[in-house]
């Protein structure tokens, strides 16, 4: 239930109109990549590398600056300097998703070192190239009493790793190895590509990185101990990940260690002759595999760079030796602790070549201890790349343009005064002036854009078919009954004018209806009872709090916090029962103190009395379904009945069969196996490592290869490649439409060469239909303008409300 979707797609429209006003003329130039880049480039992506490349080594002005007499001018401030303004050597490439941002990235890193040069690299002779794999352990460190254990071993290409891959083959012949490398490496030096292994969190849990490298990347690492927490589940998974990873063999360790003990000593004599060489890629964990993957497949295999993956406990931390590489590829995560811990972080005692921002709008918080780290990043170049940048309000592009160090913007105030203000109260010259601002800066083109009259993308055609779903008997009188015990109880809420006091009571009945749709095994446990009641104890209150913030964090809703107006993070539930961001419930606390009243219901709420719910709690209860006789549905016969006829016209098709229940999805595995499937499953609890796999066996197009992928709602969210699918069963509606949209776009994209098809399964007179209206309202909602008010809580609270009784026929 979303009102922040509408006002996104507001914004997003009202920023494709800036673009549309403009002619492009300067950004239609195209350039060729350096010889080293594999791929070729489609011709927007061209222009896109002709664009960056002029940003890096552009002379001119910055915007709104000029020279008058011997003193710059800004026509903003209408101040003056005598010296000259340094411009943005760099910039925003906001294209939007699917249309190749990484490649570029790649290209623009290889093409344009210093002086209109390329990058110099190391080429390897083809008599030198050696098809094998080095493999050996990683120092992993999770903490508590470590023992020490050594685990050498040589993978031959295509050879297996213990352990099994996440698919499913109810025939048990599976043909897809764990670790697949064609490595090219000279046998001069035996240096090769290293990943230390290590939660991004810095925490004991295990987030692992993928195999599936061409080798062509080179490290330098010297530990091969695995440390193991004693008693530890998550053991196994990481000695089995560690022979997945490529490193150098134990014999050619005493010379690596000479090697960079002597690559310390030279880089300290030469680095203040040097001018810098290093490329900082940040961005979120879940899609470093993908960064490893693509420097894999585009750049050419007889060509070495120097490439680390800064990610894990024993991570190199020293500057000398990360400034000689070519390429730190590192999650904000990581940077953030680093930026946190009293040590000096290395990453900020480094000044970089360029800093690549991912899914650039992660730092648009500018009082987020992740974008102070961001920006306190010395660079001579710096990138933002995101297709949403502008993602809640205009104050976004903020943090953006002090990232760019844009004078004068890196005053906040100047920003507020000049831009943000003035086109919040629609006036012209404020417009103007972002318009010719994100002139300068930017660069966006969508799916539609043309390029020389043809559309950017010539994607195949997605067709969305809506099948609707009759209930059998049985499930339709489980349905009612469970919907007019709810109405009755929500009716009784609206008369007493308490409705979103009870929200996670009204959510509970809502997501139990929606269960109900799907499979009657899902239905959770009555919560009416849950309520909080005076003459609780404190641990009964902890415990009824902690449940309803679990229903409403897993009833698939996509709460937003009532505050910001932004998806929910370090959700906290108040005494009054409504679950808020913990940051802004406390500023909230801070500012109106000492007596702070909760935004939604104007209770009294204290700071000690918030509750957060422990991520344990959370997960352990997603899979906790009593052992009952596994039987079918209406929905699970429908789908089966899809698939069967789908494998008789063409067996080699694969689909994508979503939904937000994983313990649907569970239930779904059953008549899959029994049909002679092949399938496999990704879903939020399952590992980085295990992910990776579970993509790449079904990105594989070989004979008996997965043609099913189970993929829970959230996990298809930002950053998947599975272009392999053609197919989509959506098997239970979404509150948020962008939502649906992001996980039809991960097979819906560049690489796509079959047509889509999509089909939801709605059921008939049921809340789903419901839901669909308030979908299609939200669409049609979301066409206003930059100047668009953002709803305040009230307005929230009553589109809640509206929302409630469409949903449940009141």
């Amino acid at each position: 239930m979303d009102l922040n979707w509408v006002l996104h797609q507001k914004l997003k429209t009202e920023f494709d109109k800036l673009f549309e006003d403009l002619k492009e003329d300067d950004k239609t130039q195209e350039m060729e990549p350096a010889e080293a880049v594999e791929t070729p480039l489609l011709p927007h992506q061209k222009q896109a590398l002709a664009w960056m490349v002029s940003r890096e080594n552009s002379k001119e002005l910055p915007p709104f600056w000029e020279q008058r007499s011997d003193l710059y001018y800004n026509t903003i401030t209408n101040f003056s300097e005598k010296d000259r303004p340094e411009n943005v050597h760099g910039g925003i490439l906001a294209d939007d998703m699917g249309l190749g941002k990484t490649l570029t990235a790649i290209a623009v890193i290889l093409t344009n070192f210093h002086d209109g040069k390329s990058l110099p690299i190391e080429r390897i002779k083809k008599n030198q190239l050696k098809k094998e794999c080095n493999v050996y352990d990683e120092s992993m460190k999770l903490g508590g009493n470590n023992t020490s254990e050594k685990a050498d071993g040589l993978i031959k290409e295509g050879s297996r790793c213990s352990g099994e891959p996440s698919i499913s083959d109810d025939k048990g012949k599976n043909k897809y190895p764990k670790s697949e490398f064609s490595s090219s490496r000279p046998k001069r030096r035996k240096t090769a590509v290293q990943y230390t292994e290590s939660s991004d969190s810095e925490e004991s849990e295990t987030n692992e990185l993928p195999q599936k490298m061409k080798g062509k990347l080179k490290n330098t690492q010297s530990e091969t101990k695995i440390r193991e927490k004693a008693g530890s589940s998550k053991v196994k998974e990481d000695a089995e990940f560690a022979c997945a990873l490529t490193s150098s063999t134990p014999a050619t360790k005493k010379k690596m260690l000479k090697k960079r003990a002597s690559a310390v000593e030279s880089s300290k004599k030469t680095d203040t002759e040097e001018r810098p060489r290093t490329t900082l890629i940040i961005c979120p964990l879940s899609v470093l595999s993908n960064w490893i993957d693509q420097f894999g497949q585009h750049i050419k295999s007889d060509v070495h760079l120097n490439f680390y993956v800064y990610y894990g406990p024993d991570r190199v931390r020293d500057p000398a030796l990360l400034s000689k590489q070519d390429i730190v590829l590192t999650t904000y995560n990581i940077l953030t602790h680093d930026y946190g811990t009293k040590a000096d972080s290395p990453l900020h005692s480094i000044r970089w070549l360029r800093v690549i921002l991912d899914e650039g709008h992660a730092i648009r918080n500018p009082n987020a201890q992740q974008t102070k780290a961001v920006l306190d990043l010395e660079a001579e170049r710096r990138w933002v790349l995101t297709g949403t940048p502008i993602q809640n309000s205009l104050k976004d592009l903020w943090s953006l343009l002090s990232f760019l160090k844009l004078k004068p913007f890196l005053d906040r105030e100047w920003w507020h005064r000049t831009i943000q203000r003035p086109v919040t109260m629609g006036d012209e010259g404020g417009l103007r002036r972002l318009q010719s601002l994100i002139k300068n800066i930017t660069l966006r083109r969508t799916k539609t854009s043309k390029i020389r009259g043809k559309p950017v993308l010539e994607l195949p055609e997605r067709k969305v078919f809506i099948q609707h779903i009759t209930l059998s008997d049985e499930e339709r009188k489980i349905y009612q009954s469970v919907k007019n015990e709810g109405r009755a109880t929500i009716g009784r809420y609206f008369n007493e004018g308490t409705v979103l006091a009870h929200y996670a009571d009204v959510l509970g009945l809502l997501l139990r209806l929606r269960q109900i749709c799907c499979h009657t095994h899902l239905l959770t446990n009555a919560v009416s009872s849950t309520s909080p009641s005076g003459n609780d104890t404190p641990e009964e209150l902890r415990k009824k709090l902690i449940r309803k913030m679990k229903l409403i964090l897993s009833s698939g809703s996509d709460e937003e916090c009532a505050i910001c107006l932004d998806s929910l993070t370090v959700p906290v539930i108040t005494h009054c029962a409504h679950v808020f961001c913990k940051p802004c419930i406390c500023q909230v606390i801070q500012n109106e103190q000492p007596h702070a009243k909760c935004p939604l219901c104007r209770n009294d709420i204290h700071g000690d009395n918030l509750l957060e719910c422990p991520p344990e709690e959370l997960a352990c209860d997603t899979e906790k379904k009593p052992n009952m006789e596994w039987t079918s549905s209406s929905k699970i016969n429908a789908l089966m009945h899809a698939l069967i006829d789908l494998r008789k016209k063409n067996p080699n098709i694969k689909s994508l069969v979503v939904s937000q229940f994983t313990t649907f999805l569970s239930l779904i595995e059953t008549p899959l196996r029994a049909s002679g499937f092949v399938f496999t499953r990704l879903d939020g609890s399952m590992a980085q490592k295990k992910r990776v796999e579970s993509i790449q066996c079904f990105q594989n197009t070989e004979a008996g290869s997965p043609t099913i992928m189970l993929l829970s709602l959230k996990a298809g969210g930002v950053g998947l490649n599975l272009s392999a699918a053609s197919r989509v069963f959506l098997m239970d509606p979404a509150w948020n439409p962008a939502a649906e949209d992001q996980c039809f776009d991960r097979c819906h994209r560049l690489g796509q060469k079959q047509e889509v098809i999509i089909t939801k399964f709605i059921v008939k007179d049921s809340v789903e239909e419901n839901m669909l209206k308030i979908q299609n309202t939200k669409r049609e909602l979301a066409a206003g303008a930059f100047g668009t008010k953002k709803a305040d809580a009230s307005e929230m609270k009553q589109a809640k409300i509206n929302e409630i009784r469409t949903l449940i026929d009141l």
